[in-house]
């Protein structure tokens, strides 16, 4: 956790009193260890870190959102086929998703037909990290649709400016459509990073609430060894 140094570059709209100001890195950690107090395990929480950190680079509330994932626990993992992927009559999950996307996205059953629609997926910011991967892991730059909006991402993992115009709501379920663009990304503006995350106090009792929940009660044994005794039996 660090102050406001003078000559980052941070989004507009300044923090109040009881906001917190954090490396991406930093940011980072406090995710994992969050997850796995969640419930999530290591492989997981690293990607919900890594997701938390590429939002916030980008100027988004990545802790936020990933917070509300969470939170959540009657989300599931999509059923994938060919084009289309689908639920039980559930909204899906944008970890789920975006995971599978990323071990699928050269495959039939991800953008090996150059587009697939996720439908009724919650979370939409969440998975716009794992497109993002994505589109650097296949070196192809991606169209996110949904509703009446979109934005590019490039084989960068650089997301297009409209991800400051576009709506970000994390509960709301939409259908997702993801596109191999053909579009010439050299005329598409890139949002430009930042590298200072802020985080309200709020959102981050919370995230260390989780994230306690990694560490092991202390005992009378522990204690002792503490306090440097040889032998903390005699």
């Amino acid at each position: 956790m660090q102050m406001f140094p003078e000559n980052q570059q941070v989004s507009e709209g300044f923090c109040t009193s009881s906001d917190l100001w954090f490396a991406q890195s930093e940011l980072q950690q406090l995710l994992v260890k969050a997850a796995r107090g969640a419930g999530y395990c290591w492989s997981d929480a690293e990607e919900i870190g890594w997701a938390a950190a590429w939002l916030s680079k980008f100027g988004l509330p990545g802790g936020d959102f990933m917070l509300s994932l969470m939170l959540l626990n009657d989300l599931q993992a999509p059923r994938l086929a060919t084009q289309r992927w689908k639920g039980n009559n559930h909204p899906l999950c944008p970890l789920r998703c975006g995971l599978a996307l990323m071990d699928f996205a050269q495959l039939p059953e991800g953008l090996g037909v150059s587009s697939l629609v996720i439908e009724s997926m919650t979370g939409l910011p969440c998975f716009l990290a794992f497109t993002a991967q994505t589109a650097r892991q296949i070196q192809h730059p991606l169209q996110i649709q949904w509703e009446e909006q979109s934005l590019f991402i490039n084989e960068d993992a650089q997301p297009s400016v409209e991800i400051d115009q576009v709506s970000m709501e994390f509960g709301e379920t939409v259908d997702v459509r993801i596109t191999r663009s053909n579009s010439d990304m050299v005329s598409i503006e890139t949002k430009n990073p930042q590298y200072c995350v802020r985080v309200s106090k709020q959102i981050l009792e919370q995230l260390e609430a989780f994230a306690y929940q990694t560490l092991v009660p202390a005992s009378d044994l522990s204690r002792l060894r503490a306090g440097c005794h040889d032998d903390p039996t005699s």
